[in-house]
C-alpha cells in the first residue's frame, strides 16, 4: 500500500536518479510515491524502545487517519484535537518521513540521534573527534551515515501550514546547522554535510490542488574544511554503532546495545543466545534475528515439540484467530553488530548496508541495515545461535 506526494529540492547539483522524470536527464520529478509499511517501519525504529502499541505495518497507528485516496492526506482536519498535540504528531511524522526520503532516495541507511552524540567529546567511539553545541537552540534531528565514509547531518520538520525555501522559518532551519560543530583533534571544526526536509501534510478540508509535499534542502555546512576519509570513517562508525542501539533493544538483546551506546564491550566469557528466523516469503537464503509480539489474543500457527519448531495452527477451524508481529535483523549484519560490542568500535567498518528489496508485499517491510517487520506466521523458528 502506498500514497503519492509532490517533492521539491532546492540545492541539489545532481537530481537523485530515483526522483527524475526521465532517468537520463538530470531533472526532477513533481511527484513520488511512498510505501507505507516502510515509513511505518522508519517511524518506528525512530519512536519507540520496544513495541508499539500495534508493531504491524498493516495496523499503522495512523494508517487510520488516512484518507481513502491516491494521494498522501489525512482525513478530516487532520490528526489530534489541539494545537500540541497536532504539532507533536506532525512532529513526528516528519522525522519519519526524512529518514524515509534520506533512505529511498539519497541512499542514506543509518541514523544516529543527534542528542545520543552531541557534547560526547570523550566518547571512546570518536576517536579524536568530538561534536559539540556552539550555541544556544535547536541544533539538527540526526547524524547520519550511507557507506564507507560518507557522513551527514539532517533536520526534519512536519507541519499543516505551507513551507517554501525563502520564508524566514526556512532560514531558521538553516541556522541550526552552524549550532553544532564536529571537531577534530585539533579543535578545527571540520564540514560535514546537511541536509533539510520537510514535510508539509494536507487534509481532506484542503483543496485538490493542494497536496502533501517534501521540501529537501542541501544547504552549504559550516567547517573550515572537510572530512577526510580517516576522520569520516571514526564518525561513521560512531554513527553506526548508535543506529543499531534501539535496533537491538527491540531484539531484546540488552546488553548488546547497552555497550553500543557506551562504548564498551561485551566480557568474552559472557555467551548470548538468539534465535534464528526463516521467511517463508520472497527473500530466499535469508535468515533473521529476532522474535515476535503477539496480539492481544494472538497465538502463532507452530508449537515446540522436542525443541524442534512444528507447523501446528492452534484453531484450524477459526479464520479471524490473531497472530503476532516479527522483528529481526539480517543474521549476517546481527553478528557484525555484536563483534562490535564484543571487540570494539573499529569492527563496525566491517558493516555495510545490504542489497536494498523492493517493496513486495503491503504489510512487510525490509530495510538495508538488515531489519525485517511484518506478520508473525510469515516467519518460521530455524535454529539458535550463540556469540
Amino acid at each position: 500500500m502506498d500514497r503519492s506526494l509532490r517533492f521539491f529540492l532546492n540545492k541539489f547539483k545532481q537530481t537523485p536518479h530515483s526522483l527524475r522524470a526521465v532517468p537520463h536527464v538530470n531533472a526532477p520529478d513533481d511527484s513520488c510515491r511512498c510505501d507505507l509499511a516502510r515509513l511505518f517501519h522508519h517511524y518506528y525504529v525512530d519512536t519507540y524502545g520496544r513495541c508499539p502499541p500495534d508493531p504491524d505495518p498493516a495496523h499503522f497507528e495512523y494508517a487510520r487517519f488516512l484518507a481513502n485516496r491516491d494521494d498522501f492526506r489525512f482525513a478530516g482536519d487532520g490528526i489530534g484535537v489541539s494545537t500540541s498535540a497536532r504539532r507533536n504528531i506532525s512532529t513526528t511524522f516528519g522525522q519519519a518521513f526524512c529518514r524515509w526520503f534520506l533512505h529511498e532516495h539519497l541512499n542514506i541507511t543509518y541514523f544516529a540521534h543527534m542528542d545520543a552524540v552531541l557534547n560526547r567529546n570523550l566518547h571512546r567511539g570518536f576517536g579524536n573527534l568530538s561534536l559539540v553545541r556552539t550555541t544556544k537552540g535547536d541544533a539538527p534531528d540526526y547524524v547520519c551515515a550511507e557507506d564507507v565514509d560518507e557522513v551527514f547531518m539532517a533536520e526534519a520538520k512536519g507541519r499543516y501550514s505551507s513551507i517554501s525555501f525563502t520564508n524566514s522559518e526556512f532560514a531558521t532551519w538553516r541556522q541550526q546547522f552552524s549550532r553544532v560543530e564536529v571537531r577534530d583533534s585539533r579543535g578545527q571544526p571540520r564540514t560535514v554535510k546537511g541536509y533539510i526536509v520537510g514535510t508539509r501534510f494536507t487534509t481532506e478540508e484542503n483543496t485538490d490542488s493542494l497536496r502533501s509535499a517534501i521540501y529537501a534542502e542541501d544547504p552549504d555546512s559550516p567547517g573550515e574544511e572537510p572530512l577526510d576519509s580517516e576522520l569520516a570513517q571514526t564518525l561513521r562508525a560512531a554513527v553506526v554503532a548508535q543506529h543499531y542501539v534501539s535496533v537491538f533493544q527491540k531484539l531484546d538483546q540488552s546488553l548488546i546495545a547497552a555497550a553500543l551506546a557506551s562504548a564498551t564491550t561485551v566480557p568474552n566469557q559472557l555467551q548470548l543466545q538468539a534465535t534464528v528466523w526463516e521467511l517463508q516469503l520472497a527473500l530466499p537464503n535469508m535468515r533473521f534475528v529476532g522474535g515476535y509480539w503477539p496480539s492481544p489474543d494472538g497465538t502463532l500457527p507452530f508449537a515446540i515439540e522436542d525443541g524442534r519448531a512444528i507447523a501446528r495452527p492452534p484453531d484450524p477451524f477459526r479464520l479471524n484467530a490473531g497472530r503476532g508481529t516479527f522483528f529481526g535483523v539480517e543474521e549476517s549484519v546481527f553478528r557484525q553488530v555484536a563483534a562490535v560490542a564484543r571487540f570494539g568500535l573499529q569492527r563496525a567498518a566491517d558493516i555495510r548496508p545490504l542489497n536494498d528489496v523492493a517493496p513486495f508485499y503491503s504489510a512487510i517491510s525490509f530495510l538495508r541495515d538488515g531489519t525485517v517487520i511484518g506478520p508473525a506466521e510469515f516467519f518460521f523458528p530455524v535454529d539458535t545461535i550463540s556469540v
